[in-house]
């Protein structure tokens, strides 16, 4: 009996009602247990678990009309203590702001994201009280639209070649490995020694083209994105010393494409477009450049951020040059990606023609066929095989010994 009970005890003893007498035990009950009186026992809840992930790496092509995805391949999500299954959700942003309907694990860039600081969020939840949100670990800096692109607004790559006769054709793809029909797009193009695509150079949201003469005079021809031009303009002169000239995407990373040149001395030299058709100061990026010859942009050939430019070398090596996109190369030794690249007279690189969203690679051989190589980018980086940076190679044109120039 408790103390309460024994002070009631001593008191007059007086009749009472049946009912008083069962709520006095509910309350001596409720004291006796340490409870406040009327209060109710409280239900033991479930401890609240604890969620587990890396954040998601951002791979893909950063630039207009390039797929980015928010790559979760290496790292798996957890629970403590656990059970059930998760759900994924993602959300991606521009400038911090979230983009309306982008709700996928992958993004198509657009040109209303260009110039502007694009990342990804991914929300795992186990259940209501078990969730957990990660920013991707990169926000990166949408470029301008590049050469794989395309001229005729389709946003699947093209290959431009120019024949005897000065005439510039338009060789249009489905994106899907065929061709469709060729086009004429020009005429007189044999005033140029040398040509090629910086992608989008002035801005507004078309790929283009450009030419030097012989007096070493650097023209852009302004593609209307219909698979036509707007209008040329000289961007430069002076550029007869170069031996190489070569479009690089947005090598430094602030949004515009840019081009580099290999000049007399074996130098590899970084121009870099302003974004309107103009140039910002120019820097040497490499040295002793005179051993690689066919240096052409591979885009984002390893199926990540890292931009790339491809050389052959000596021995008919290939190698391939990255740069984390900051204006260097990463490596200035670069990487093998083949061999036995002697027998090829013309090497480049339009795009990903059979539609599996990796860049690929093509060459025209002696016979004037023209070879598809093509690339194997971010299943190589998912399995790290040597030699697995192509999927097969296939001749897919004859006849293309006679152009002059194919790019």
């Amino acid at each position: 009996m408790n103390s309460l009970a024994v002070e009631r005890s001593k008191a007059p003893r007086r009749r009472r009602p049946l009912s008083t007498i069962a709520a006095a035990a509910l309350t001596c009950g409720l004291l006796a247990s340490g409870l406040p009186a009327q209060a109710a026992a409280p239900t033991v809840a479930a401890p609240m678990r604890q969620v587990y992930m890396a954040p998601p790496e951002l791979t893909g092509e950063p630039a207009v009309g390039g797929l980015l995805k928010a790559d979760l391949s290496w790292t798996t999500p957890m629970v403590v203590p656990e059970g059930g299954s998760p759900s994924l959700a993602f959300q991606w942003t521009r400038d911090g702001q979230v983009i309306p309907g982008a709700t996928g694990q992958t993004y198509r860039a657009t040109m209303a994201d260009y110039g502007r600081v694009v990342t990804a969020v991914v929300t795992v939840t186990y259940d209501a009280d078990s969730t957990l949100t990660l920013q991707a670990r990169e926000s990166l800096r949408i470029a301008a639209k590049p050469r794989a692109r395309g001229f005729n607004a389709d946003n699947t790559m093209d290959i431009f070649a120019r024949d005897s006769a000065g005439r510039l054709l338009l060789y249009p793809t489905d994106g899907r490995g065929h061709w469709q029909t060729a086009q004429v797009i020009g005429t007189g193009w044999n005033t140029f020694n040398h040509l090629f695509s910086p992608g989008d150079f002035d801005g507004d949201g078309t790929v283009d083209v450009m030419g030097r003469d012989a007096q070493g005079r650097l023209f852009l021809y302004q593609g209307n994105g219909a698979g036509g031009w707007k209008k040329a303009i000289q961007v430069g002169q002076g550029w007869q010393g170069f031996t190489a000239i070569s479009g690089a995407g947005d090598f430094n990373g602030d949004g515009t494409n840019d081009l580099i040149a290999k000049d007399s001395s074996s130098n590899l030299v970084l121009y870099p477009g302003n974004g309107r058709g103009g140039w910002l100061p120019s820097y040497t990026i490499g040295w002793g450049w005179g051993r690689f010859d066919s240096i052409f942009s591979v885009g984002h050939f390893q199926g990540r951020s890292d931009l790339a430019v491809a050389a052959r070398g000596p021995y008919g090596n290939l190698n391939v040059f990255e740069t984390p996109r900051d204006g260097w190369f990463e490596r200035f030794a670069g990487v093998s990606v083949g061999w036995g690249w002697e027998a090829l007279t013309t090497i480049g690189s339009g795009g990903d023609f059979n539609g599996d969203e990796n860049i690929d690679v093509f060459a025209i051989d002696r016979s004037g066929s023209l070879n598809m190589y093509y690339g194997n980018g971010a299943d190589y980086l998912a399995n790290g095989l040597p030699g697995g940076y192509w999927k097969g190679q296939e001749t897919v044109g004859w006849g293309w010994g006679g152009f002059t120039a194919v790019f």
